[in-house]
């Protein structure tokens, strides 16, 4: 009942910071040529998914590899790692929410090109950023994707977790992780916190919406 409750506090959010992301893609400024960089590399993924043979061991590692680094993180250790194209087990000494669902809403890959491409800017590196810009874009829609495709299965993660629980909190990080690559790649000045405070004064107005609907439908009958 908890995580039920959970999930329905999320959805507001997930409204209110998709209606912000919506917003924030047609009004920012944007880099020169680094847009079109990041939608040939999401592109350049798709054709590879759809046309030829698809990725899957490298997701499955790195979905495992997820796990345990959030394992990681939380003070636990890893036992066992195993990856497959068939599929993948890690075993670790500590586990929650975030853990379990850590592959499903962490783009490993994509965090990666991200962090490479903050290291070369910060280094002066030239011609480093257009490359990268468009290898984050193949990253994250390798991992949209297939995190996708790996949902239309039954997954035991989702089911410890509830999937009321766990689809909301899923969207909802992708959606931020989305949108950290909109404001720290491709616009001209990284906005990410004012975007952040413009979604949550949006879910809480969506919040406002709903509750002053309720309490008029509830009055309505009394």
């Amino acid at each position: 009942m908890m995580k039920i409750g959970l999930g329905l506090l999320l959805l507001p959010l997930c409204l209110g910071f998709t209606w912000q992301l919506g917003a924030s893609i047609f009004t920012i400024p944007y880099r020169a040529d680094l847009p079109y960089y990041f939608v040939g590399g999401s592109l350049s993924y798709l054709t590879v998914h759809f046309l030829f043979k698809k990725p899957i061991l490298a997701y499955v590692f790195g979905h495992e590899l997820t796990h345990a680094l959030f394992a990681l993180l939380f003070g636990g250790s890893v036992k066992a790692f195993h990856a497959t194209e068939r599929g993948g087990q890690v075993t670790v000494t500590k586990t929650n929410f975030v853990i379990t669902l850590a592959p499903y809403f962490f783009p490993l890959y994509a965090s990666i090109a991200i962090l490479l491409y903050i290291i070369f800017a910060a280094a002066g590196v030239p011609g480093a950023a257009r490359p990268l810009v468009f290898l984050s874009g193949a990253a994250f829609a390798f991992h949209l994707v297939l995190t996708f495709v790996f949902l239309q299965a039954d997954q035991k993660d989702i089911r410890e977790q509830g999937a009321f629980f766990s689809y909301p909190l899923i969207y909802l990080f992708n959606l931020l992780f989305g949108a950290l690559l909109l404001h720290l790649l491709l616009a001209q000045k990284n906005g990410f916190l004012e975007y952040l405070g413009n979604g949550i004064i949006r879910s809480v107005g969506i919040c406002s919406v709903l509750i002053a609907n309720v309490y008029d439908f509830i009055a309505s009958r009394i």
